[in-house]
Formats: structure tokens, C-alpha cells, sequence
């Protein structure tokens, strides 16, 4: 990414509620990164109708993509090649992320495996809310998927009422 240009930024929004404390960090977070000159995507993964990955390895045996052919996720592959930056956003539920935002990323595996996509270089940040305080569990889940994706983490907001350091974080990324 240059220095001047603006950073293309896909959330991936894995929030059952669209108006609940994740989206709320969303917000913010998107009037912070909007004010940086940065242009968002929001994918609100819960009403995309996204199937499970098969298991099937078609993906990884050809390197042409995902056999299933669901809008939703077609979207998220657009958006996934369109971005600079990919925040995963969700509540903590049992103490990982939602099973919306689990289903995704089980099925970027096949966009990982176009030619290109798996050393993307991408950059990523991690919003995430909960009842309790503990984010341990989705900390260690999120480091985990990043790191073997080669992913430049840029920070997390953990928690609610964390407005005004969602719109920061947002403020930060050019």
C-alpha cells in the first residue's frame, strides 16, 4: 500500500444482532477510517446466507475457487481481493468468535488457495465484544489465523463502550 493512498477496508461482521454492542464499535470504528479518507465495505455476514465449507479440497486440488457457488460468499470473495485490510468483527459466544464469522473464515480457505491470495500481505484488526472481560480464547484464535496467514495485525478493541477507541483505531489506518 503507498504511503498517500487510502486503505480499502472489508468488516467482516459476524454480529447475530445488527444493532448490538459489536455494531456499535463498528460504527465508530468506520467514522474513524472514513475521516483517515479510507473507503469500507461492511459485510453482515448473519442474513448473507453463507453454507459451511464441504470439506471437499476441490479448492486446494484445483486452485479455482469454491465448488459452492452462494451469493454471500461470492460477495465476501469479491471484497476479500477488493481490501487492503479485513477487520473480523463479533461478540464473544462460548468463548470464540460467532459461528457466522467461524463459517466465513472456513471458507475464505478456498480463496486462499487462488493463485496469489495466500501471501496477500493483507492487514487485519480484530473488534470483539462480550458479557465478561475474558478474550483469551478469541485473542489466541484470531493471533493464530493471522499469523499463518502472514497478516499484519493492527490492533483490537475488546469490549463495550469502547467507542471512542474503535474511532481511533479507525483514525490510525491510511
Amino acid at each position: 500500500m503507498e504511503e498517500d493512498k487510502m486503505a480499502n477496508i472489508l468488516i467482516l461482521n459476524g454480529s447475530p444482532r445488527k444493532n448490538g454492542s459489536t455494531a456499535s464499535l463498528i460504527k465508530a470504528f468506520t467514522a474513524g477510517a472514513k475521516e483517515s479518507g479510507n473507503e469500507i465495505r461492511e459485510a453482515y455476514i448473519h442474513g448473507m446466507g453463507v453454507k459451511n465449507c464441504l470439506g471437499c479440497d476441490s479448492c486446494m486440488d484445483t486452485h479455482a475457487g469454491c465448488v459452492q457457488k452462494d451469493k454471500g460468499m461470492a460477495s465476501i470473495y469479491e471484497n476479500l481481493s477488493w481490501s487492503d485490510v479485513i477487520v473480523f468483527a463479533s461478540p464473544v459466544y462460548f468463548g470464540y468468535l460467532t459461528a457466522q464469522l467461524k463459517t466465513v473464515i472456513g471458507r475464505m480457505w478456498a480463496w486462499f488457495n487462488l493463485p496469489g491470495n495466500f501471501t496477500s500481505g493483507k492487514k487485519t484488526v480484530l473488534i470483539s465484544t462480550a458479557r465478561g472481560t475474558d478474550y483469551t480464547m478469541t485473542l489466541d484464535q484470531y493471533s493464530i489465523y493471522s499469523k499463518y496467514m502472514g497478516w499484519e495485525d493492527l490492533g483490537h478493541i475488546l469490549g463495550t463502550g469502547k467507542e471512542t477507541e474503535a474511532k481511533e483505531l479507525g483514525s490510525s489506518i491510511k
